[in-house]
């Protein structure tokens, strides 16, 4: 079936729930259809299924014939959809790559349930997440989660609490001036008195709907997005994006990432 090329995997994987057991299955629309695969995809959506209709298709059978394309898709591992080069700095001649700013604001762009951001370091923010907080005032349904690393100054002896305050209300005003505001958390071993103990939330990627993933070596400022030399990946496997996330999910899950709380 080669119509669902124009539809990414996630896309095709909401359609198949969509007409399996959601709206789809009881009237298909472009409506329901751009509820199921999100704007970006609707075109497509609508093309494919438009197709199978005319061919005289019932909503089970179009279910199964998206099933089937979804496990030929899935199977069929073309490293070039799958593994793409992410670099920042001097443009070279000869040496094709896409740039860290504009991926990371179309992987925000292409989110239809969740996005998760991990950075550790964060510069000039309400910049360089203006097209997130757009994006969450756009699709109340959209769950944003943040890792950033909150560390301890040289010769700050204050309390962890103090700290993890101080930093939510410098985030508030210098980085996210926005009402809508994402959930926030970091690694409370940065700040730890012993300085052995100490550690660094210091990965650096961006995962949406748990399809995709950049993971890089740029922090979320302008100079390492647009100026630096950096160097990413941007992963669209499935089982590797999930196990990414899985990493900062279980470490929220289970406490070792703990919650800073945005001031309203």
């Amino acid at each position: 079936m080669t119509e669902s090329n124009g539809l990414s995997l996630g896309g095709l994987r909401e359609l198949v729930r969509s007409f399996r057991s959601g709206p789809l299955s009881v009237a298909i629309t472009v409506g329901w259809l751009r509820q199921a695969c999100g704007e970006q995809e609707v075109g497509a959506a609508e093309s494919l299924v438009g197709r199978l209709t005319a061919a005289g298709m019932t909503a089970p059978q179009i279910a199964v014939a998206l099933e089937l394309a979804l496990e030929a898709r899935a199977g069929a591992l073309d490293p070039a959809r799958l593994i793409e080069l992410v670099m920042s700095g001097p443009e070279v001649a000869g040496v094709p790559a896409s740039d860290t700013r504009a991926t990371i604001d179309g992987l925000i762009a292409s989110a239809r349930r969740e996005i998760l951001l991990v950075g550790y370091a964060v510069h000039n923010g309400k910049e360089l997440f203006e097209p997130l907080a757009r994006r969450m005032q756009g699709s109340k349904g959209l769950s944003v989660t943040m890792c950033l690393d909150i560390p301890r100054q040289r010769h700050d002896t204050s309390l962890e609490s103090e700290i993890v305050l101080r930093f939510g209300h410098e985030f508030r005003s210098k980085h996210w001036p926005w009402p809508d505001t994402p959930r926030l958390y970091y690694d409370p071993r940065a700040l730890s008195s012993d300085q052995r103990e100490r550690a660094s939330l210091h990965a650096k990627c961006v995962v949406v709907d748990g399809e995709a993933a950049l993971v890089t070596s740029a922090n979320f400022t302008a100079a390492a997005q647009q100026r630096n030399i950096e160097v990413g990946v941007l992963v669209r496997y499935s089982p590797l994006v999930g196990r990414l996330e899985a990493l900062f999910r279980s470490g929220i899950q289970n406490g070792w990432l703990r919650e800073c709380v945005i001031p309203g």
